[in-house]
């Protein structure tokens, strides 16, 4: 199963990511980075720097990943 994990280069969002990663998920992390950082994020997650509040960052990742 893949995933959208929003705020995932966060503190409480890169633990997320680790578990769910560590049990086989795909996982695609989504963070404008303004609290969090790039290197928290695990590395076998997809990340995409943008805020979730726009439209077409979202549009872009849902059209993209029809899983």
């Amino acid at each position: 199963m893949k995933l959208l994990v929003t705020g995932g280069a966060g503190y409480i969002g890169s633990f997320m990511v680790n578990a769910l990663v560590s049990r086989g998920d795909g996982v695609v992390v989504l963070d404008n980075l303004k609290r969090g950082h790039k290197n928290a994020v695990n590395e076998s997650a997809e990340f995409i720097e943008g805020d979730i509040s726009d439209e077409n960052v979202l549009s872009s990742i849902f059209s993209e990943r029809k899983e």
